[in-house]
This record gives structure tokens, C-alpha cells and sequence, in this order.
């Protein structure tokens, strides 16, 4: 056993210089660091976060707390266009109306807030404090939360690997002060959890092949060739978009090792990821016909055939080989002129966006960091090419380049403000400085009043819930907001279907509907282009009170001075 001789002063002064400049130091500022991290963390969480306000949030939600009570991927959430394709083409040809197939989404984030519901002991009701739903209080933001901190490490460790230690906590603290990533962390969308995949897939590349490329033996770089590959999977089972990423990262490896069996490995990679994929290909085939079931279908929403989300409304959409190409041509054309007008210009804050596109005209001193560039570069064009056609969804997913914009953002900005030949470092220092407190000026300027406000319009759970109470746990409701009678009401929602004569034929022939609950979704579209003439002119008598004699549900009621209507079959207030 060693024991320390040296006086007990020159302990002392060792243990001064460490808390001065040692590792105390390090250890003092990253406490520090953490402790600002997670004040910011509750501060946004505390004066933004009043409930969910996205319909795919709420959606997400009762899959996860049906998986956890059913042990399957079912939905209470049933679109008309499902109920078609279940019918067209499962083996069943039956819409399943009391066990519906999710044939929508991916498994994975149902699965995760499963597993999160698990801590709820089955408890789904609002908090007396805050009137938040609880499980959106204590489960959904945190895992939010906890993807974004995931995501800021990963992007320390890549910005390390690829440049330096400095250059990565700038970049992390770059993506800790950007608005959009808290915006993000708290909506519920499971886009945090796809950002964070993202980052992990590129990340455990770049360590397998600068690994490789440094003559490492297999078993020091084959894990992280694995953990790259688990992770894009896992994007796959969380958003099907992120497929787009898989092509790029197996030219990254390709190209990385061409004199190696770099191709081989890539190859590889590719099968592994479609053998990895196959099993949740075949339940989709086994249960709706499909590969991906009815998410390919959706791209027909707000065409030329289907305006809006009529394409999803409808019981018997009438498809022609033709007509559909020539409407997604359309589509497509005037969705990538204003999408390449506005939103890729605004990715995140903006900022550092224009910085990282402009890096493509910069070589950087490492072949590496300009492979890894342009492989983001192929997967980002990729990306770009696809949202038009599939509309807001996949758009949204360009989230999963903002880390990166910035790492490389921040890369080409550095090379700039090196060669302006400062004098002085603090200037240089400055200028970094300066960037930093723009990029985090839209944080700043949302943390200040006034406060975000509850999502009402149109959610509000005492309203949903109150209606949904009215029915049975095995009767089913008809909804323009399906998603939150679903989440909230804990019942059977149908879409509204297109047509009155939808609605009439779904609860003669398949299931009865016993109640209608119209919101603010609908009541307040454009009165002439939508209502009266357009594709919910069938419903408008009903909006405006005149409900057709022949119509089944007749007894109901307004919510919120005729902001909200509920009707039904019969007198039920006194059940």
C-alpha cells in the first residue's frame, strides 16, 4: 500500500492547483454546465409545456398505452381509408372495427411510451395541479427530454472525433440554446427520439471507420459497424423516412475503405439493415396486405383527387393509375417550390443552416470530415426530394440535420473568423460568441412573456372527456379530432368520414356510431371553399343546426358557446 509522504502543504497546494486549473477545475464547470442545462431544461418545460397540441402526438400516445394494456399494435383511432384497405387487401377483408390494426405507423415510440406508462400504475387522468393529462406530465416530455440530452452528448463526441474537444462543446451548446430542439422536446412527436438516431447512426460510423482507417483489428471497430446499423434500424422502427439514411451511410463506409473491402462491408451493411426490417414488413403484410400498410396511401392527402386529408376520410377512394401519377406530379412541383422557398432556409434558427450549406464550397483538412459531409449532404438531398409528396411528416423530419448543420456550421465559421488574422484571441473568441447569442436569441426572446397558452382551440381533455364519458367503453364516437377522443376519452374514434353518406353506410353495415363531436377543426374552416361548397358540404347543414330528419344521432348539446357540438343517439346525461 502506498502512502503519501509529501508534506501536508504540498498536499494542499496540489489539491489548490487542481480546483484552479486541474481536473477540479473540468470538474466544477461541467457541474456547472449540467446545473444551467437542466435549469433551461425546466424553465422552457415550465412556461411552455400546457398538454399536447399535435394530432400525431396524441396518436403516438393511445398506441402506447393500447400496446401496453392489449400487447398489440392496436389503434382506437380509425381512419375510413383503413377500414378500405383492411377490406381490399387483408386476408380477413374485414375492417376489424373493434380490433384495429395500427397499419399506419412504426412500432418503436409506441413501444417506448409503453414502457413509460408502466410507471403510471394505469392512471390516465389530469393532474389537480396543473391540469396536464399526467402521463403526458411525467412520462411523454421526459423522454423528450432525455433524447435531447442524449443527442447533445453524441454531438460533443462527434464534434471531438472530427475536429476537437472545444469544437464540440460549442456545437452542443449551440444545439442546447436553439428553440426548435425544446420545441421538439416537448411537442411529444417522436422526432427527438429520431434526431437522437440519427446523430447515434453517423456517429458510430465515423468511430468504425476512423477506427478502420487507422489499421484497428476487427473486434475494435465491427461493434460500432453494428451499433451504426442498430441505430438506423431502429430510426426505420421509429419514422419509415429515416430509411433515406441508410444509402448514404453505406456509401460513407464505401468510399471510406475502396482499397479495403470498403464495398463488401457496405453491402453488407444494406442487406443486414432490409434482414433487420423484414420481420415488421412481414406482420404489416400478414395483417393489412402491405409492406408498410396504408402509409404509402397518404401521400394522396391534399392532391389534385384528395384535397386535404379527404384521401384519409374516405371509405371508397376511387384510385386511377393515371389520374394519380398526374396529380403527384402536380404535387410535388408546387410543394418543392414552396418548401425550397421557406422552410430549408429555416431548419432549427436558420443560421448555422446557411453556414453548413455554404461549408459544401470549403474543403476541410480531413478526407473524412468531407466524406461524412457530403454523405449528410446525398441523405439531406434525399430527404428534400421525398417531403413534397409526403407532405408535413416527413418534412418535419429535416430536424434530424440540424445537429449536424451545426457541427459543420460552426466547423466553416471557425475557418473564417482564423483567417480575418485577429490580433487579439478574445476577438476571435467574440465573434464565435456573438453567433452563439444569435442562434440562441429566438430561445431567449420565447422565454420571456407573455407565456404559451393551453392548446385550446381545439384541446382541451375536460371537453373531450366529458363527451367521451357520455358513451360506453365499448361504443364509438365519429370525430374531426379522433386523435384526442382517442387519448383523452379512451374510446373508439372514428374520422369524420368524407361524406354523410359514409357515415351512414360505416354505422349501418359495420359498427353503430352513438356519438358526433364536431370542434373548432372544422367549424372554423373557410366558410364557401370548404364548407359550403367544398368537401364538407355534405356535413354543413349539420354544423349550422339543421340535422337531416333521417339522421340517427339527434339528442346533443353545444360546448363553449357553440365553439364545440356533441350530438348522439339518445338522452344519456342521466346514465
Amino acid at each position: 500500500m502506498d502512502i503519501d509522504n509529501r508534506p501536508f502543504s504540498a498536499r494542499v497546494q496540489e489539491l489548490v492547483y487542481n480546483v484552479e486549473v486541474g481536473i477540479g477545475l473540468r470538474l466544477i464547470r461541467g457541474i456547472l454546465y449540467f446545473l444551467a442545462l437542466g435549469l433551461l431544461m425546466l424553465w422552457f418545460s415550465g412556461t411552455h409545456f400546457k398538454g399536447l397540441k399535435e394530432a400525431e402526438a396524441m396518436e403516438y400516445a393511445q398506441l402506447g398505452r393500447n400496446l401496453l394494456q392489449t400487447h398489440r399494435l392496436q389503434t382506437q383511432v380509425i381512419r375510413p381509408a383503413s377500414m378500405w384497405y383492411l377490406i381490399e387487401h387483408s386476408r380477413q377483408h374485414n375492417p376489424q372495427m373493434r380490433a384495429h390494426p395500427d397499419i399506419v405507423h412504426p412500432p418503436l415510440y409506441p413501444a417506448l411510451l409503453a414502457l413509460g406508462f408502466t410507471g403510471t400504475r394505469g392512471s390516465f387522468e389530469a393532474s389537480a395541479i396543473s391540469g396536464v393529462f399526467k402521463p403526458e406530465l411525467w412520462i411523454i416530455w421526459l423522454w423528450g427530454h432525455l433524447c435531447t440530452l442524449l443527442t447533445g452528448l453524441l454531438l460533443f463526441l462527434l464534434g471531438r472525433r472530427l475536429f476537437d474537444p472545444r469544437h464540440g462543446l460549442l456545437a452542443a451548446t449551440a444545439f442546447f440554446l436553439s428553440a426548435s430542439v425544446w420545441q421538439l422536446s416537448i411537442s411529444g412527436l417522436n422526432l427527438s427520439l429520431s434526431v437522437l438516431l440519427s446523430v447515434a447512426a453517423w456517429y458510430f460510423a465515423v468511430v468504425a471507420v476512423d477506427r478502420w482507417q487507422g489499421g484497428s483489428a476487427l473486434r475494435r471497430w465491427l461493434p460500432f459497424y453494428l451499433l451504426a446499423l442498430l441505430a438506423v434500424t431502429a430510426g426505420f422502427y421509429t419514422r419509415y423516412s429515416a430509411a433515406l439514411l441508410v444509402l448514404p451511410l453505406a456509401l460513407f463506409i464505401g468510399f471510406s475503405q475502396r482499397k479495403a473491402h470498403g464495398w463488401i462491408w457496405a453491402a453488407v451493411f444494406v442487406g443486414l439493415f432490409l434482414a433487420a426490417i423484414s420481420p415488421w414488413l412481414a406482420r404489416n403484410i400478414l395483417v393489412s396486405g402491405g409492406p408498410l400498410g396504408l402509409a404509402p396511401y397518404l401521400v394522396l392527402n391534399d392532391t389534385r383527387l384528395f384535397d386535404g386529408d379527404a384521401f384519409e376520410r374516405a371509405l371508397a377512394p376511387v384510385l386511377q393509375a393515371g389520374r394519380i401519377v398526374d396529380a403527384l406530379e402536380v404535387k410535388w412541383l408546387v410543394r418543392f417550390a414552396a418548401f425550397y422557398a421557406q422552410p430549408l432556409r429555416t431548419v432549427g434558427e436558420g443560421l448555422f443552416i446557411c453556414f453548413f450549406l455554404t461549408s459544401f464550397f470549403f474543403q476541410f483538412g480531413r478526407p473524412l470530415v468531407n466524406l461524412l459531409r457530403w454523405c449528410v449532404g446525398l441523405a439531406l438531398l434525399l430527404l428534400l426530394l421525398l417531403a413534397p409528396l409526403c407532405g408535413e411528416s416527413t418534412w418535419r423530419m429535416l430536424a434530424i440535420f440540424w445537429p449536424l448543420a451545426i457541427l459543420y456550421g460552426l466547423a466553416f465559421l471557425t475557418v473564417l473568423v482564423n483567417r480575418m488574422q485577429m490580433t487579439y484571441r478574445i476577438l476571435r473568441q467574440g465573434v464565435i460568441g456573438l453567433f452563439l447569442f444569435l442562434g440562441a436569441l429566438p430561445l431567449l426572446l420565447t422565454l420571456l412573456p407573455p407565456r404559451e397558452g393551453p392548446p385550446y382551440p381545439p384541446y382541451h381533455p375536460p371537453f373531450v372527456k366529458h363527451v367521451s364519458n357520455l358513451l360506453k367503453a365499448d361504443e364509438m364516437i365519429c370525430s374531426d379530432m379522433p386523435w384526442a377522443t382517442a387519448w383523452y376519452g379512451n374510446r373508439t374514434s372514428l374520422y369524420l368520414p368524407a361524406t354523410l353518406e359514409d357515415f351512414y353506410e360505416i354505422s349501418d353495415s359495420f359498427r353503430h356510431i352513438s356519438g358526433l363531436y364536431f370542434t373548432t377543426l372544422t367549424r372554423d374552416k373557410p366558410y364557401v371553399r370548404q364548407l359550403l361548397t367544398g368537401p364538407y358540404k355534405s356535413w354543413f347543414p349539420i354544423l349550422e343546426g339543421r340535422v337531416p330528419s333521417d339522421f340517427p344521432l339527434t339528442q346533443g348539446f353545444p360546448l363553449n358557446n357553440m365553439d364545440q357540438i356533441f350530438l348522439t343517439d339518445r338522452t344519456r346525461y342521466g346514465e
